[in-house]
């Protein structure tokens, strides 16, 4: 019950933005809506698979999980980078777009040095 009423923040989200002038809020509304789809097809809202999900919803999937395995947060402390690039390995092509996932890990610790720069 209650992870069906969380599985709804994307189009709520969407809503929100998509009818916006501003081409940043239409991009917005474009991650917001899918960034939690999966590479496979078996993602929420709409179950987009492959290149049926939009190039920043790819991104932001792959950059979602990254943040919340790397970042220390209340109720857990970070992981380390070699379990947080296990992880996106293991969801190369399942939940993740492969090609994307190839480039963030060729360039993991600039991600991490950019992460560390606001934390």
């Amino acid at each position: 019950m209650v992870f069906a009423i969380i599985k709804r923040h994307p189009e709520a989200g969407y809503n929100l933005l998509k009818n916006s002038k501003r081409e940043l809020f239409k991009t917005a509304a474009i991650i917001a809506y899918e960034h939690h789809e999966k590479y496979n097809g078996k993602g929420y809202p709409r179950g987009l698979k492959g290149e049926d999900i939009h190039i920043y919803g790819r991104i932001t999937a792959i950059s979602d999980v990254f943040d919340a395995l790397s970042t220390a947060r209340v109720y857990k402390e970070a992981w380390d980078d070699e379990k947080v690039k296990a992880i996106l390995k293991a969801g190369s092509g399942e939940e993740f777009d492969p090609v994307l996932v190839e480039l963030f890990l060729k360039h993991y610790d600039k991600f991490v040095a950019i992460k560390n720069s606001f934390i």
